[in-house]
């Protein structure tokens, strides 16, 4: 009887090559505009002391953390998210320049429900200004993240903007008691999803006034215009286009203290936020004991691959451009010496082991999404010429051998 194959962990999910080369290709754009505006690198351990991650992201924050006791009869958690361990971070290395501009990217974990695009392991990329209480950090912090997407050529994106401070500051006028503000804010995020009436619903429920909704609303509306024409205009000096300021964005980690932002695809919306954060101005104090302001946020970097996948704006990947073939096995010198020339010469390339029928290694380059083959047999041997086939646009030429590289690079580049 064949054994049965294990099942992956629901929540969890593989990537095969093609995807994985697509995410590392999508990474690597993100980290070049990330260093463009001046973010440094650095990365943290996967496991912190739950004491550092405990109560720090709210009552469902804590049922969703990954903790357990180790070996040692030490309690720690898996990352929930990259910005408390960033505060222990900074906290940890006072030396470092301040403001401190930092990225990561890195995997978290989240016992969350699996949904679309929803996974319970993550790759986020964050960044953040740590040092700083600036409108203008504020505003970077989200032009950074708009040039991310542009780079990534995926079609609009919007960003929406609101302020803690603010919806503070509402709050306070309608008399809002503090112990509610929570519930009162969670329940408003719920507004895209769920739609107004069941908000107000969910809200008299609770206990608050039917017309609560409608108070926050205009009271929110006339506070709100000299920061919104601010932040309109930074954000445009900036170069983003697509903007909207949302007075019920409120997300929900408990530590946000003035702006609170997400993005999300214009062609897209059913995924939800994409890229998401604000500002924490307490989170380090609380954190480590250490006053500090600070503003950051992330990309889900495995939602937006979702969303792009359904979009099909990805081309196919590659691991090598060109695949060298293998028709006779006395002429395996030639092989690798050609294989090795072409990656001396900056191209990726990979040579057939063994000698096969033609059409079988043609068959394996089409499925690996090569550019070009490379096809040498006892006749291009005697001749030393060789055979250069371009295997997306179906056209071949025969070559001086010793023209190879450079052949091969007229036809890839």
């Amino acid at each position: 009887m064949a054994k049965e194959i294990p099942q992956i962990l629901k929540g969890f999910r593989d990537y095969l090559p093609q995807e994985q080369l697509a995410r590392k290709k999508i990474m690597q754009k993100i980290s070049e505009v990330f260093e463009r505006f001046g973010f440094a690198p650095m990365d943290t351990p996967a496991l912190e002391y739950y004491e550092l991650l405990g109560g720090k992201y709210g009552e469902e924050g804590e049922q969703l953390m990954y903790k357990f006791e180790d070996q040692g009869g030490r309690k720690v958690a898996m990352r929930y998210d990259l910005t408390v361990p960033m505060a222990r971070f900074v906290a940890s290395y006072p030396e470092l320049p301040k403001p401190f501009k930092r990225y990561q990217m890195a995997p978290v974990w989240r016992a969350d429900k699996p949904q679309k695009g929803r996974y319970r392991e993550f790759m986020q990329c964050d960044v953040d200004i740590i040092g700083s209480d600036s409108i203008i950090a504020d505003a970077e912090v989200i032009a950074t993240f708009d040039a991310a997407f542009k780079s990534l050529e995926i079609g609009e994106v919007k960003v929406k903007f609101n302020d803690r401070k603010l919806v503070d500051q509402v709050l306070t006028k309608l008399n809002i008691v503090k112990k509610d503000i929570g519930n009162f804010m969670r329940t408003l995020d719920k507004l895209d999803k769920i739609g107004e009436e069941k908000v107000v619903e969910s809200l008299v429920e609770q206990g608050f006034d039917r017309n609560i909704l409608k108070k926050y609303s205009q009271l929110m509306e006339k506070s709100s215009k000299g920061y919104v024409n601010q932040m309109t205009q930074l954000l445009s000096g900036l170069g983003v286009e697509q903007m909207e300021f949302d007075k019920y964005l409120m997300r929900g980690l408990v530590y946000y203290t003035g702006i609170v932002f997400e993005f999300v695809l214009v062609a897209k919306p059913e995924f939800g936020s994409v890229c998401g954060g604000g500002r924490y101005d307490d989170l380090l104090e609380k954190t480590t004991g250490v006053k500090m302001p600070a503003v950051g946020g992330s990309i889900g970097l495995d939602r937006l691959f979702a969303a792009i996948q359904e979009m099909d704006v990805v081309a196919p990947q590659t691991a090598a451009e060109v695949i060298v073939f293998n028709l006779d096995e006395n002429l395996t010198a030639d092989y690798l010496n050609m294989t090795t020339n072409l990656r001396n010469a900056g191209i990726d390339a990979e040579v057939v082991y063994e000698p096969s029928k033609l059409d079988k290694q043609f068959k394996y380059a089409q499925a690996k999404n090569m550019q070009v083959a490379v096809i040498f047999g006892p006749d291009e041997a005697s001749a030393r010429k060789v055979t250069l086939k371009n295997l997306r646009e179906k056209e071949q030429r025969t070559v001086d051998l010793a023209n190879l590289v450079a052949e091969v690079k007229s036809m890839l580049w």
